[in-house]
């Protein structure tokens, strides 16, 4: 594996070298492809590249949102890949069966444009999903004669397997977008007949959770062609890997406690996990000092993060807030009061009575402030809030905890910084 570590500290850096390493080392933005920097998904990386041994099979990997099923699938494909770099397609709400078969074989078109010029011979197939020899490919809502059949399908993979590369490896990401049972149905009818017909190609199909049970259901022996892979968060040590050897390769150094404060905020998905690290690296680049992370480094970085997903983290915010008068809001605002991931209810009361002591408002007496606390967790408040045990509470999702605290800041509410090593701003 090739390190990339630098033994340069963080102060001698361009603002542009440093930009570049940090584009080299974390990858909050698109999935990962390499091996070199995928953590935590090896045992899962191994099992796939095993099971597609195996002639006739294919991978299906599912979980929920943002625990990296691009990046495991990327990368295992770009592993796997022997002549050619795979074929990515993504799905939307519009794409269908015919749509995404049309897709691949433009993506095989850019690269190698002499595979249209050599379709004469299944000119009748390529016609059925809006392809038409010497011509322009037809756009998705284009008139297509007769509908694509699962041989049509099947005949042009052959066709890119003689004709582009034998064993090209093939990513459908985000199939849990297409939700008709009669195009999930196509799909199972497709790898069964491509794996009955021995076709070279292997496919990866991406999706969350309910996209498994959606193809599995639509034939009765799809499960035999497919080895599924469920992912999970990311462990304990995957996510603290990512920020120490990614802070160590730009020369930043990063205390335990604050590795530690990341890895947990993350909640185990790695696009947290790489977003915040790279807004802490910045903070500590942009100060100019020795290149260490400190309280108030991580604190600025929380806040400059959740200001970023602002467009995401709003509108659980203001379901679990805008009822019929503000209480939550500032119950809300002691939840995330402090360093403490899971608080108890006294505790979060005490941050409740010195928050409304700085904006001179009658706080709510015990009785009904429990009222509110336990509202935040219902789904008529977004479920915002969750019971770890009894009488403790903790944010649902961690990252909307930074957002509240941001919203609070706004307001001109200033809370206990979010670190643990931090002074305490209130005594």
């Amino acid at each position: 594996m090739t390190k990339l570590y630098s033994d340069r500290p963080v102060l001698t850096y361009s603002e542009d070298e440093f930009g570049g390493l940090l584009a080299r080392v974390l990858s909050p933005s698109r999935p990962l492809q390499s091996e070199e920097f995928l953590r935590g998904r090896h045992q899962q990386l191994a099992d796939i590249k095993q099971a597609l041994y195996q002639p006739g099979r294919h991978v299906l990997i599912h979980g929920l949102r943002g625990v990296g099923k691009s990046s495991l699938a990327q990368t295992a494909a770009f592993t796997l890949a022997r002549e050619q770099d795979p074929i990515l397609v993504g799905c939307d709400r519009h794409s269908t069966f015919q749509s995404i078969v049309r897709e691949i074989f433009d993506e095989v078109e850019k690269r190698d444009p002499r595979v249209r010029q050599k379709s004469t011979e299944i000119g009748a197939s390529l016609a059925r999903f809006g392809i038409t020899v010497g011509a322009k490919v037809q756009t998705a809502q284009g008139a297509v004669e007769h509908p694509a059949s699962t041989n049509d399908a099947v005949r042009l993979i052959q066709f890119l397997c003689d004709e582009f590369t034998a064993n090209p490896v093939i990513v459908i990401d985000e199939f849990d977008q297409i939700t008709s049972a009669s195009e999930q149905e196509h799909f199972a009818n497709f790898i069964k007949s491509v794996s009955d017909k021995h076709v070279g190609a292997k496919f990866i199909f991406c999706g969350i959770g309910e996209s498994v049970d959606a193809i599995m259901s639509a034939h009765g022996s799809a499960d035999r062609y497919f080895h599924t892979e469920g992912l999970g968060q990311l462990p304990w040590e995957a996510r603290e890997e990512i920020i120490n050897e990614a802070a160590e390769a730009v020369g930043v150094v990063v205390d335990r406690d604050t590795s530690l404060r990341v890895a947990r905020i993350s909640d185990g998905f790695p696009h947290y996990v790489h977003f915040l690290s790279e807004k802490l690296f910045w903070r500590v680049f942009s100060d100019h000092g020795d290149g260490v992370a400190t309280p108030l480094h991580f604190s600025d970085a929380m806040l400059s993060a959740s200001q970023a997903m602002q467009m995401r983290l709003r509108s659980p915010y203001e379901l679990a807030t805008r009822k019929y008068n503000n209480d939550y809001e500032t119950v809300l605002w002691a939840a995330a009061d402090g360093h403490e991931l899971s608080r108890r209810s006294t505790d979060i009361f005490g941050s409740y009575e010195r928050i409304m002591d700085q904006i001179e408002s009658p706080p709510l007496d015990r009785k009904k402030f429990n009222q509110r606390l336990n509202g935040l967790k219902k789904s008529s408040h977004a479920s915002i809030l969750t019971g770890s045990r009894a009488g403790w509470y903790e944010f649902t999702e961690k990252m909307i905890r930074g957002y509240v605290r941001l919203r609070a800041e706004t307001s001109g509410v200033r809370l206990e910084i979010d670190h643990p090593n931090a002074p305490k701003r209130h005594v």
